[in-house]
């Protein structure tokens, strides 16, 4: 712990002193503060210590993915359920609803790159740039997910959007039905095929799947299916760094115990008059209730809560 305490230069009237003389601060550490200090370094040298700064930098990203795709999805259902395409302000409403699906789009296809970039920073900091892990399993595992036209059009779409322009996806209604069935409209977000293809910097799967796609084709099922297939890979890649790194993890896991511990007990925390005034440590609490739960009243009956009310 560093305490910082004023020193006073020589004051007026005193040698050397003049009227205009300002404090000096001095600063010195205590025994604990050093201890402290030096306890914390050796913890944050620890190979676990950056994984689990890797692994939470990682589940950032995936969960911003995720959120991002939910709220587009979401946007667009709601949208499309409560459309009445008939109604004097549809067009101003479809004007305000292909805005916020473009900011939607643009949001998602941003988090999917920053997604893959964090994939990459967590397995080379654990092994290196071309290590046999990312040369074999995973360049294999990540083949089969993504080497296919359409999550190569995902990925490229994002570049698509940074270097010419956001495509702003259209509601396409089709009036379906016909003898014995009730009609019903059906609306789509569609994209424009010919549109895409005059940018001549696809790639060429992603060229391909596009030119195989009818001239106005659906994207909703596209970014469902590339967000289940990109969920799919995230969990698998979490699941091999925990399970290739286990070693390190468990021994970061139980120095990060011992020092918990022992800063709770230089601090007094252990005492039962913490206990009184703060209730256990939060070293203890973590160990003792799920992270992000509550303790939950007891359930009573009727009539105990009559017999409690007249008593």
């Amino acid at each position: 712990m560093r305490a910082t305490l004023p020193v006073m230069g020589d004051q007026p009237g005193n040698p050397g002193g003049t009227e205009d003389d300002e404090p000096r601060v001095q600063t010195f550490t205590t025994p604990f503060g050093k201890e402290r200090d030096k306890r914390m370094a050796e913890l944050e040298a620890m190979p676990g210590f950056r994984l689990n700064v890797d692994l939470a930098m990682l589940g950032g990203s995936g969960h911003v993915m995720y959120r991002n795709a939910e709220e587009l999805a979401r946007h667009a259902d709601q949208f499309m359920r409560s459309r009445r395409p008939f109604a004097r302000d549809a067009n101003d409403h479809l004007e305000e609803f292909e805005k916020e699906l473009v900011r939607y789009l643009h949001n998602y296809l941003t988090s999917v790159y920053s997604l893959i970039e964090s994939q990459r920073v967590v397995m080379r900091h654990c092994w290196g740039d071309g290590s046999e892990f990312e040369t074999g399993q995973y360049t294999e595992r990540r083949k089969a997910s993504f080497d296919t036209g359409e999550a190569e059009f995902m990925t490229e779409l994002r570049n698509y959007c940074t270097h010419r322009s956001v495509p702003v996806p259209r509601v396409s209604s089709t009036l379906t039905g016909g003898a014995g069935r009730a009609s019903m409209i059906v609306s789509r977000l569609t994209l424009d095929r010919d549109e895409l293809l005059k940018w001549k910097k696809w790639t060429a799967p992603a060229k391909e799947y596009l030119r195989a796609k009818e001239e106005h084709f659906d994207l909703g099922p596209v970014i469902q299916s590339y967000v289940s297939t990109a969920s799919a890979f995230f969990n698998w890649f979490v699941s091999e760094i925990n399970a290739r790194n286990a070693e390190i993890k468990d021994a970061y896991m139980k120095a990060a115990e011992a020092y918990a511990k022992w800063y709770e007990e230089q601090m007094g925390m252990n005492t039962e008059g913490y206990r009184k005034l703060f209730g256990p440590p939060p070293n203890e609490r973590a160990r003792s209730e799920p992270s992000g739960q509550r303790k939950q009243p007891k359930r009573t009956t009727k009539k105990q809560r009559r017999k409690k009310q007249t008593s």
